[in-house]
């Protein structure tokens, strides 16, 4: 491969960090996905919260508004159980989350809630929110891509797709660019041992005393210039025989 061509495949494979490609998400498939999760149980301190439905009402601005119905029982755990007249209620949550990616699972970071639209929490803390924000959903159009992608930034629009922007993958970039720079890389190393390593030795190598026409690291820097890094690496294992 000509040196102009390789070089001008490195500029393109570093030009590719800044191009972004999107993945659209329809609502109804994250909707599907969290219906497969319920119901959820929470339990802390005798107080059992059994989430049986979600519904997201509405996205702007990339907060995610949704409706929970959810069921609350006290467990003879619970201290207090004796005194409450009712060992059991029904609830229903209003939430506000912003979505996040975790690899290839989504979550929802609580913003607030809402309970019986009496009970308003504006920071959600502590085991609730925990657990909440610990239900995944799986998205299974990053499962052929995540491997060479990496997620750039993830929104809601508020037409209720899920836009995701990803772009390559930085560390594939750093396995792949050396790949067509190992003629540079090869003169480079040769440059540094020739200045800082062989002055060291105080003695040339057996084939430059020999044949007094150049050392193995002169006779492998003009193979890889000529020719590039396989002849280059030829030329020093035929010099070091």
């Amino acid at each position: 491969m000509s040196n102009y061509l390789r070089y001008f495949v490195v500029i393109l494979l570093l030009g590719s960090l800044f191009y972004s490609y999107t993945l659209e998400i329809e609502q109804s498939t994250i909707k599907n996905a969290l219906d497969k999760k319920l119901p959820i149980n929470i339990d802390k301190k005798g107080f059992v919260v059994t989430i049986n439905h979600i519904d997201i009402l509405g996205i702007s601005r990339n907060i995610v508004e949704s409706k929970v119905s959810a069921s609350v029982k006290v467990s003879h755990v619970n201290k207090f159980a004796k005194f409450l007249p009712k060992k059991s209620m029904n609830i229903i949550v209003l939430s506000k989350a912003i979505p996040k990616l975790h690899g290839k699972l989504l979550s929802f970071e609580l913003l607030s809630l809402k309970v019986n639209k009496l009970i308003q929490i504006k920071e959600v803390k502590g085991v609730l929110k925990s657990r909440l924000e610990a239900i995944k959903i799986p998205i299974k159009a990053l499962d052929k891509i995540s491997w060479f992608s990496s997620v750039k930034d993830i929104k809601f629009q508020d037409n209720g797709l899920l836009r995701i922007n990803m772009r390559i993958s930085p560390w594939l970039l750093l396995l792949i660019i050396p790949l067509f720079l190992l003629r540079e890389i090869g003169l480079l190393l040769i440059a540094i041992y020739q200045k800082f390593l062989s002055p060291r030795k105080k003695y040339q190598c057996a084939k430059g005393e020999l044949y007094q026409d150049g050392t193995c690291s002169s006779t492998t820097k003009e193979a890889f210039k000529k020719a590039g890094f396989i002849a280059g690496m030829k030329a020093y294992r035929a010099s070091t025989k």
